[in-house]
């Protein structure tokens, strides 16, 4: 009976992806585990849960019922296909459905079918320059469901890379090597000026902290959905990164994104969902930040990562304002836009010219190897 029930709910999740939801393997793991939780017996309940943990973007959730109730609600089990337009287009019988009233069940698919767990030497090396090949696409060109699943584990292995980076920092240490000359000239204050009392410090790695802020306005549209994907992957493997979204309004969602929680994602993915591909008030959102976050999350190891594409209809001054603020605190402010990389680009948009005085690196942001460019040079300096 369990292998029954694990075989429907990946059949339910290869559902999803092939209607262009961005699931894999991982999501199928976690879908499992939310409905140990809450129990197989409770629609409602799973509904719920698995909505707040499948949907990453307004649309998906929009559409998440209708799918729901096409593979889970007898005798109609139905595959709705989307189309290329956007929607549920036309409505499809599974092939495994008999005709007497569907009783067989859905097609399943398996993580190790789309992993290809068969898959000869040669099929691995062709996966292999696939991978490169995503790692230099435009997010805004993969438009294709399979396109959007392949990227999936190459994001996976960004994010395991940047994992293994750590900063270098000294700190005091009686068993270090070096001498601590400012520490020990203020220790020889209270001797008359003899430094009676040397100091040493000794280097150590430790993990810096990542604060990214993302613009999921209607004008980000083509690549806010790959920069939530990226930061989900990285709130998996590191310890210290907390994540914002914002368009009118700021949304703390590192717990939705690192908690499998589905009432926490719920909460935060509802709040989100009034203003994804919206207008974009830039200036606001990061005064927020200042106000309400950055005093306990920003100090001199922090690097402040912000995505957007400058385009601000707030009150002109205030971005600039802020971005002072907020360099002022941090260790490196980062911004990437991701059309930067576009020939003849220059940061004209009023909200881009306010934020620019104000970077410490200012970096194009439109596929995983420039995000990782500018990852990497963010970590060399903290």
């Amino acid at each position: 009976m369990e292998q029954v029930i694990t075989a429907k709910i990946t059949g339910f999740v290869s559902t999803l992806r092939e209607n262009g939801f961005a699931v894999g393997v991982d999501e199928a793991g976690d879908t499992m585990r939310v409905a140990e939780s809450l129990g197989v017996l409770s629609p409602k309940l799973l509904r719920d849960g698995w909505r707040s943990l499948l949907c990453a973007r307004a649309d998906e959730w929009h559409r998440f019922d209708d799918l729901f109730d096409s593979y889970w609600m007898p005798p109609n089990r139905q595959k709705m296909v989307e189309t290329r337009t956007g929607g549920a287009g036309q409505i499809e019988r599974d092939a495994g459905e008999q005709a007497d009233g569907g009783k067989a069940g859905p097609v399943l698919q398996t993580g190790l079918d789309e992993a290809g767990a068969n898959d000869d030497d040669s099929t691995a090396k062709e996966g292999a320059s696939a991978g490169q090949s995503l790692e230099k696409a435009d997010f805004s060109t993969l438009t294709q469901p399979e396109q959007t699943r392949a990227i999936e584990a190459v994001i996976r292995r960004f994010a395991r890379r940047l994992q293994r980076l750590k900063t270098r920092r000294e700190i005091a240490d009686k068993s270090g090597r070096r001498l601590d000359l400012r520490r020990t000239m203020r220790r020889s204050v209270g001797a008359g000026g003899a430094p009676s009392r040397l100091s040493y410090i000794a280097p150590r790695r430790v993990r810096p902290r990542l604060v990214l802020l993302l613009d999921v306005s209607r004008s980000m549209s083509l690549y806010s959905f790959f920069y939530l994907r990226v930061a989900r992957a990285l709130a998996a493997e590191l310890s210290d990164i907390h994540v914002f979204l914002y368009h009118t309004h700021l949304t703390h969602v590192s717990e939705a994104l690192a908690d499998p929680d589905p009432w926490r994602a719920q909460e935060r993915l509802t709040i989100l969902s009034s203003g994804w591909a919206g207008g974009t008030r830039i200036g606001d959102c990061i005064a927020d930040f200042n106000r309400m976050h950055a005093g306990r999350l920003v100090h001199g190891r922090t690097a402040v990562m912000i995505a957007s594409d400058g385009y601000d209809t707030g009150e002109a001054g205030v971005l600039g304002r802020e971005m002072a603020a907020l360099a002022r605190r941090a260790k490196r402010v980062v911004w990437l836009n991701p059309l930067k990389a576009q020939p003849g680009y220059s940061p004209t948009a009023r909200g881009m010219a306010e934020a620019l005085p104000h970077l410490g690196l200012f970096a194009a942001g439109h596929d995983l190897a420039a995000l990782e460019a500018a990852f990497s040079a963010t970590l060399e300096v903290l």
